[in-house]
């Protein structure tokens, strides 16, 4: 029963969305300008969930664990990601940004820990995933098969990307392409259940894989095949919430990863362009391989 619920929920979301106009390029947001929707028209989704900086004094959130650091500038990131597309393809990525504090609520956590319990934030967090699951279904619409990158930022003392694939630290150690379980947890199950030529390690640390390819860039990354997994000493961030959600069988036309981005060359100004420049030579490159999709 609660499968054929949600079967009937998601049909009727998927109705809304395509009856509904979408304008490529344009920006689309609620009333409070909290959530940005940039309509793309390529097979990529990126979501900002921890770059934004309107605080709301009275519905902070004060439950236990609560994380409120901010991911500084990642929606300035986002936005040099999709000049830089424009600017070689002429065309952009899907791209929902969250302009709310964090100290308010969580885009990257479920609704009950993201809002803290605040009722008047669960407007915001409806908003936001609203805007990927739509994204998500126009993406899949026209080609089939899309890629869900969550971009976050780390202060981490090792200066690389860390590509979250949902695997821990002693997991990527450990990558084994012939452990079922690993396959299965990771955020690329999707396309390895339709692709039979690839597998888990391929897509991680092999020649095409996105941190090799961002490596060769002259940007650092973990895994990659230049960096295959991080020591045990390290601190790594292996994806969350978005991740896990967007990549589950429930979308099994959607496959990614989560960016945790260092500061320095990647979210500062002068890193910025040289980074969405080297991002979208790679993803040019990534939608060939894996997409079979040129653009």
């Amino acid at each position: 029963m609660k499968h054929i619920k949600l079967t009937l929920l998601l049909l009727l979301f998927s109705g809304f969305v395509y009856a509904q106009k979408w304008e490529v390029g344009k920006t689309y947001t609620d009333d409070e300008k909290w959530t940005e929707f940039i309509v793309g028209d390529l097979p990529l989704i990126i979501s900002v969930p921890h770059g934004g900086a309107i605080t709301l004094p009275d519905a902070l959130r004060d439950c236990k664990g609560a994380v409120t650091v901010t991911d500084s500038r990642t929606i300035e990131l986002a936005k040099e990601i999709e000049k830089a597309f424009i600017a070689k393809y002429n065309a952009r990525p899907y791209i929902i940004i969250s302009n709310i504090s964090r100290k308010n609520v969580d885009q990257n956590r479920d609704m009950t820990e993201g809002t803290c319990g605040n009722k008047a934030m669960e407007k915001p967090w409806n908003q936001f995933h609203n805007y990927i699951d739509t994204a998500l279904a126009l993406a899949t619409k026209k080609f089939g098969k899309a890629i869900y990158i969550d971009l976050h930022g780390h202060g981490h003392s090792k200066q690389r990307l860390e590509v979250g694939y949902l695997l821990k630290a002693e997991e990527l150690r450990a990558l084994d392409a012939k452990d079922n379980k690993q396959v299965a947890k990771s955020s690329m199950a999707n396309l390895l259940s339709t692709d039979k030529h690839l597998d888990l390690e391929q897509l991680l640390v092999g020649p095409d894989a996105f941190g090799t390819l961002m490596a060769q860039q002259g940007i650092d990354a973990v895994p990659s095949k230049q960096d295959k997994a991080p020591l045990e000493e390290d601190k790594y961030f292996n994806g969350g919430y978005n991740t896990q959600r967007y990549t589950s069988n429930k979308y099994p036309n959607i496959f990614g990863w989560q960016i945790e981005s260092h500061f320095k060359g990647v979210r500062d100004a002068e890193g910025r362009p040289v980074f969405a420049k080297a991002f979208v030579d790679v993803m040019g490159n990534y939608f060939k391989t894996y997409l079979k999709k040129s653009f």
